[in-house]
């Protein structure tokens, strides 16, 4: 019989080789272009005139979305200031490109550029940096999960969800998509409860303390969006959008989340016989107007990053330079 131990380690070696690189690669390239292709058809069936002029054009819209993208890299600053001692403006470059990798590379892609760059900076071990990350994380997962359950809990109490009507009406197709999501976040919970938390109980509450906050005033403010662009829509609609919203960011190792909630999304207006048409442009624009600030300030950082790297090493070099002279005249 095969162990786990040997499969772990035969998937790490092929991993780690140049054609295990290509295959994953390809693999993630094929999952989006799959996603892509759905909501183009989805548009199309829409009909592309009828969502291109229904793109939001209220102003706030716009104002909403550029404040709920600076505001999880912004306290995540607060957030991991509880642990690291570094300055502000360091943390906050590394958390916009974490959140450009997470976004688009694929899921925790973010984590693990964090902890190679908190390497650099940290006189941690690599162990109690992971560590570090790791708690975080779990943190976030428990704030998240929690607030999904209890979203569903009163959906289903306040009779919006009808579990016998739903699962007697719906598709088996997302009967299927719905137990393969839950799978994904039980074994999740699995392997966290594997870990040994670290961080003291003190410090963990006021982390998950600032987690709920932020939780619950980013996605009270994407309530709020949604509902600029269709107004007179009931809370109870917006609330099972945003149960998705947290349950599509919360599926691991997931590439460009984003789209993935779009085709959701919009499959959802039409079970809720919304404007889906309306619900396809807010998503496309949001979307496209996330990647468009990704692929912008990814150039920006790493051109910051790339020149004072530059700076670093001439300082380095003449601090050398200095020293040999120093010693030559000894």
């Amino acid at each position: 019989m095969i162990s786990k131990k040997k499969i772990r380690d035969t998937w790490k070696e092929f991993s780690a080789s140049p054609g295990g690189k290509r295959v994953k690669k390809f693999t993630r390239r094929l999952v989006i272009a799959f996603i892509v292709g759905i909501i183009i058809y989805q548009i199309a069936d829409i009909g592309w005139r009828e969502v291109l002029s229904s793109l939001p054009g209220e102003p706030l819209f716009y104002l909403i979305f550029f404040i709920l993208y600076f505001s999880l890299p912004f306290t995540e600053i607060f957030i991991y200031r509880q642990i690291w001692p570094v300055k502000r403006w360091k943390l906050f470059r590394l958390f916009m490109t974490k959140r450009v990798y997470n976004e688009e590379v694929v899921g925790y892609s973010g984590e693990f550029f964090l902890f190679m760059q908190a390497r650099k900076f940290l006189d941690d071990g690599d162990r109690q940096i992971l560590k570090n990350i790791r708690d975080n994380n779990i943190l976030s997962a428990i704030n998240s999960n929690l607030v999904a359950f209890t979203l569903v809990g009163v959906l289903i109490f306040t009779g919006f969800i009808d579990i016998e009507e739903l699962v007697g009406d719906i598709d088996w197709i997302y009967i299927a998509a719905a137990v393969f999501i839950l799978a994904l976040i039980v074994a999740v919970i699995v392997q966290f409860r594997k870990y040994i938390f670290d961080l003291p109980l003190k410090k963990a509450l006021v982390i998950f303390g600032i987690y709920m906050t932020r939780f619950l005033i980013h996605h009270g403010l994407i309530v709020v969006q949604w509902a600029v662009v269709i107004p007179d829509t009931p809370i109870s609609v917006w609330l099972l959008f945003l149960t998705v919203v947290i349950v599509v960011n919360r599926i691991p190792l997931l590439p460009s989340r984003d789209l993935v909630f779009m085709w959701v999304g919009i499959e959802l207006s039409k079970m809720l016989n919304m404007a889906t048409a309306s619900v396809a442009g807010m998503l496309l624009v949001s979307s496209a107007l996330r990647k468009v600030m990704n692929l912008i300030l990814f150039l920006y950082l790493s051109t910051v990053s790339k020149s004072e790297s530059l700076a670093e090493l001439k300082e380095q070099e003449l601090n050398d330079s200095v020293e040999t002279e120093q010693k030559e005249q000894r």
